[in-house]
């Protein structure tokens, strides 16, 4: 549980971050942003997987490039969903999208229980 809610938190300073730089992404402040991840990570969990294997065709057709308008449009129904984030054009949608779901594989991959390699410590040895 609490690794859902760092990565909501992690996702929320990103998303933040984005509206600065991309212009057609709204943000106004944090607490918006964590609602828009709230969003963004539930749609990525139910929604996204239906969307994956309705279209699973279309994305070996075009050797993966759907799988990243699915991930557009997921990250365009969660702006309509959430009250403060708005998105005014398609870019800022496909920006966001795009980078949303890089950081959210690399924070999947980061936070899971094969993460990162730790370092173990040995035993002295006699």
């Amino acid at each position: 549980m609490w690794r859902f809610v760092i990565r909501v938190v992690i996702l929320g300073g990103i998303i933040l971050g984005l509206a600065h730089v991309l212009p057609g992404l709204d943000v106004p402040n944090f607490p918006d942003a964590l609602l828009f991840a709230l969003i963004v990570a539930v749609l990525n969990a139910t929604i996204t997987p239906i969307l994956i294997v309705i279209s699973f065709p279309i994305t070996v057709m075009t050797i993966g490039l759907f799988a990243v308008l699915i991930n557009v449009f997921i990250f365009w129904v969660a702006s309509l969903i959430s009250y403060g984030v708005h998105i005014t054009d398609f870019w800022g949608a496909f920006w966001g999208g795009i980078i949303v779901a890089f950081a959210s594989f690399f924070l999947n991959h980061w936070l899971s229980d094969r993460g990162p390699p730790r370092r173990r410590r040995r035993p002295p040895e006699d």
